[in-house]
């Protein structure tokens, strides 16, 4: 920004030097007049450009066609193939587009059976950036029109993930059949509405509406068609068969890393275990224990696979052995400071156009030491020695102070213009 200010400056600086001795000579002359004021307008909107620039392509997304006014008697018998849509917009708000900010639609209004190739219409839903569609492709797309029909096919339900020690039952459900609608051949196709009911975890009885899907006689979902309802109400007893529950597995750790280290992360995998054993013990246990794990003096990550710390009379489906991992790292922290350049070795005769930036320091060390420095702690400097009037791109030097060390600087180089005092 300050770039272009210099340079919208020196712009009108060079158009004065160069129409002033003119209008001085003929300043009745009106067409010189309103010269200069084109100019300066032609100017303006260069600047103006530069600062919010527009962006025109392709989006990386596709958008659904969504279809419009179809006759009651008629399904759409086919697939309507997505589009890419070339817009027009603010550089700053082409990454912030997404399908919810554009509608596609084709129009069915008055059509028969038949197929149609109907053009696509791309709306902007909103007014961010200055947002304009340009096109869409493909400009039209294929749409197959077929007569509604209609036949009823028997509802199953299918319960999933049900615990080994637990039974689940269903005692009722609001439809025993439901109508499928859409194109001949497709309808035909359709054997049964399948609804699953996924009970992981589950231990008290469910009252739940599972939402159903046309298949086929081989289980393979039938796209393109209707279920009336599309839901069913379905009741599940789930009883006990046997005493079990999931616990939560509880890492042991023991002992401390090296000094200067310090443990960051312990996991273990799995992270739950079922157990089996008396109702007395299952119905108490919040978690599983592992044997311990010793980290004394370590000073990189602790892996190990030990045994669960089981009672007697509890058993565990699966393994009885569990990986246990801690992670240590280095007891470091980290600090990002803004510091303002500071130039060395500036020549008398010269001077500094504008003012120099900030750059931003990453600083590693010890956390306590880190948190207790201000941005005058750490120097940033850019060397002049020798250098003469025009634009000089520097590296800039970061001194940190004792106990710190310098992680990154961004950025590592700045540009300075001289000109003569």
């Amino acid at each position: 920004m300050e770039r272009l200010k210099q340079l919208g400056a020196e712009a009108l600086v060079f158009l004065r030097a160069l129409v002033w001795p003119v209008a001085s000579s003929v300043r009745d002359n009106v067409g010189l007049a309103a010269l200069s004021v084109v100019l300066g307008f032609a100017l303006w909107i260069f600047v103006t450009d530069t600062e919010n620039p527009t962006r025109s392509g392709v989006l990386p997304f596709r958008l659904e066609v969504e279809h419009l006014n179809l006759p009651g008697d008629l399904v759409v018998a086919n697939s309507i193939a997505d589009v890419r849509v070339r817009v027009e917009v603010d550089q700053d708000v082409w990454d912030t587009l997404s399908p919810a900010d554009f509608r596609a639609t084709i129009d069915l209004d008055g059509l028969q059976v038949g197929t149609y190739d109907l053009p696509v219409r791309v709306e902007p839903m909103t007014g961010r950036g200055n947002l304009e569609v340009i096109s869409a492709t493909p400009e039209s797309v294929a749409v197959d029109l077929e007569p509604f029909f209609t036949k009823s096919v028997p509802v199953s339900i299918e319960l999933e993930e049900v615990r080994s020690d637990y039974q689940a039952t269903i005692v009722d459900q609001s439809v025993d059949t439901v109508l499928v609608t859409g194109p001949r051949d497709r309808v035909s196709k359709v054997d049964k509405a399948l609804g699953r009911l996924d009970l992981t975890g589950r231990t008290d009885d469910v009252d739940q509406a599972v939402r159903l899907r046309a298949v086929d006689q081989r289980m393979q979902p039938v796209d393109g068609v209707t279920l009336e309802p599309s839901a069913v109400n379905v009741s599940v007893e789930i009883a006990q068969v046997e005493f079990s529950t999931t616990l939560r597995v509880e890492e042991v750790i023991v002992g401390s890393p090296q000094s200067g280290y310090d443990v960051v992360d312990e996991r273990v995998e799995p992270l739950t275990v079922t157990v089996f054993g008396p109702q007395s013990f299952i119905a108490n246990a919040v978690t599983i224990r592992t044997q311990p794990v010793d980290i004394t003096g370590a000073s990189e990550d602790v892996v190990k696979t030990v045994a669960l710390d089981l009672p007697a009379d509890v058993s565990v489906s699966g393994g009885t052995s569990v990986t246990v991992t801690v992670k240590i790292e280095p007891a470091e922290g980290r600090r990002t400071l803004g510091i303002t350049v500071v130039a060395v070795g500036l020549d008398a005769d010269l001077s500094i156009s504008g003012a120099l930036p900030l750059v931003e320091v990453v600083l590693l060390g010890q956390l306590p030491s880190l948190q207790e420095l201000r941005p005058n702690d750490v120097a940033a400097t850019i060397n002049l020695s020798g250098l003469g009037a025009g634009t000089h791109e520097l590296a800039v030097a970061v001194s940190a102070p004792a106990g710190a060390s310098v992680a990154a600087v961004t950025p590592a180089k700045v540009s300075v213009t001289l000109e003569p005092r």
